[in-house]
């Protein structure tokens, strides 16, 4: 019984593994393009074969004063994307994080009035705001 249980699970292994197979193609890349420096500056890019461009290029912000040196980068790469429909994305990464723009990437609903108007006026008034009751510090 053991080793029927056992021929089993092997023959439903093969069986799933055989019918996820996807052949892969060679896709060339048309061209490429690489420029660094010492300074940390840097510039490279790329398009494939299937339509994929890539570039990006950056830099060290504040070169040479180590407290505050941060790396800037802003690029875009766009595709095809299975149903035919082109996909562009362009972006800036620096000492405010990454932010990425397309029309494909959500955005958020605006805020209310209301809510906007009332963080302003909390924002404004900071004597207003009240310390912590002892009974909750440090729980």
């Amino acid at each position: 019984m053991k080793m029927f249980i056992a021929l089993s699970a092997l023959m439903a292994v093969a069986a799933a593994v055989g019918d996820h197979y996807v052949e892969h193609k060679h896709i060339p890349i048309v061209h490429s393009e690489l420029v660094q420096s010492n300074d940390g500056n840097f510039k490279y890019g790329y398009e494939s074969g299937n339509g994929i461009v890539v570039q990006e290029e950056g830099h060290v912000k504040n070169f040479g004063t180590k407290d505050h040196e941060a790396n800037v980068a802003h690029g875009s790469y766009s595709y095809i994307d299975p149903h035919g429909v082109p996909v562009s994305v362009s972006y800036v990464a620096d000492e405010n994080g990454f932010q990425a723009h397309g029309s494909h990437i959500p955005t958020p609903p605006p805020l209310p009035k209301e809510l906007v108007e009332a963080y302003a006026k909390v924002g404004s008034h900071p004597e207003a705001h009240h310390e912590e009751p002892e009974v909750y510090k440090g729980h």
